[in-house]
């Protein structure tokens, strides 16, 4: 099967002669397309044109030499030197970053952040939370955590304690039912502040929940700072997936690695027999089709949403905490692997 994992891995065979590593490393192979056995990406290089000739048609050569695939357009595009490159920032006190994304509202993705973040605390690990959605604020709401003091301390905030976990979200800045009227610039100085303006302390893993789309905090987050990695959350309706295979491009474009795809609301349980009211494995077929891990399916439960409304997440039953857990290892396991 054709799939952009199997073209990275013959893409891992291209050495750039002068940095010695190889065109995936580099970070310079970029919009993969595959068309039925046709398959096209970029390059991105500097201006050595005798050089990137060279390596073009070495990459060429690579794909074409996996079994099925027919033609191979490789396009050469101008990227900046090293030295011009943003330098991305460390977050001080954190070790690993994961931006939990969708493309998509109403997937269930702040759930599977808060659970998420919720059963690595549950592994002994020390967890922060952080409630990227400027406009839409919901981790106060489903932490029960709406009326929270934040604390100051030498000027950056103190990080509020709840269930294990340290969170931060605009939504302990600005009243539940005041909105934010705010400009793109504002949203990324605000994004910049919960980051940077709070005080962590030892944390092991960073979740941050996103918004909608691929926009400004997508941006602002993937060209700034250092990421461990991403989770795309989707339904299986294709029209989730469709926004889903979107926020797959954007982290790919910026050299983000792609931990896995969960799917979201993937079945209901009534009468001891499964129904499937957003169709039948979609996420499985589009990490099939990607060549990335599909992490886990968790069903449609009103216990989800009553937990999420009345703001205590502990309250899920043994199988829906499993399926969270098992996720959560699969992350822990991508971390330590790095």
């Amino acid at each position: 099967m054709i799939n952009e994992e199997v073209i990275r891995e013959s893409l891992r065979e291209v050495i750039e002669q002068k940095s010695g590593k190889d065109v995936v490393a580099l970070g310079i192979v970029s919009s993969i397309i595959i068309k039925g056995r046709d398959v096209g990406f970029a390059l991105e290089i500097s201006n050595d044109t005798q050089a990137n000739e060279e390596l073009r048609r070495n990459c060429e050569q690579a794909v074409k030499a996996i079994p099925g695939v027919g033609k191979v357009t490789v396009v050469a595009t101008s990227r900046k030197q090293a030295g011009q490159q943003r330098a991305k920032s460390c977050i001080e006190g954190v070790k690993n970053t994961i931006v939990v994304a969708s493309g998509k509202g109403g997937v269930g993705k702040s759930t599977v952040a808060l659970n998420l973040a919720l059963s690595l605390a549950k592994l002994k690990h020390k967890v922060a939370l952080v409630d990227a959605d400027i406009y839409g604020p919901s981790i106060p709401k489903m932490l029960d955590a709406e009326k929270s003091k934040l604390k100051i301390q030498d000027g950056k905030a103190m990080p509020v304690e709840k269930y294990g976990l340290h969170t931060i979200s605009i939504g302990y800045f600005i009243d539940k039912d005041r909105a934010a009227i705010w400009r793109g610039p504002m949203i990324t100085k605000a994004l910049y502040n919960l980051l940077m303006g709070t005080r962590w302390s030892n944390i092991e893993y960073l979740i941050i929940d996103t918004p909608p789309g691929t926009g400004d905090v997508h941006l602002s987050l993937m060209e700034n700072f250092n990421l461990t990695g991403a989770i795309i959350v989707s339904t299986p309706q294709e029209l989730a997936l469709v926004d889903a295979r979107k926020i797959y491009d954007m982290f790919t474009k910026l050299n983000v690695s792609i931990i896995g795809i969960v799917e979201n609301m993937s079945y209901f349980i009534q009468d001891n027999s499964k129904i499937y009211i957003f169709g039948k494995n979609g996420a499985k077929k589009m990490s099939e089709e990607l060549g990335v891990k599909l992490l886990g399916k968790v069903p449609l439960d009103p216990q989800i949403c009553h937990a999420s409304d009345c703001g205590n997440p502990l309250m899920l039953s043994k199988d829906l905490a499993g399926a969270y857990e098992d996720i959560a290892k699969d992350v822990r396991s991508f971390a330590y692997s790095l």
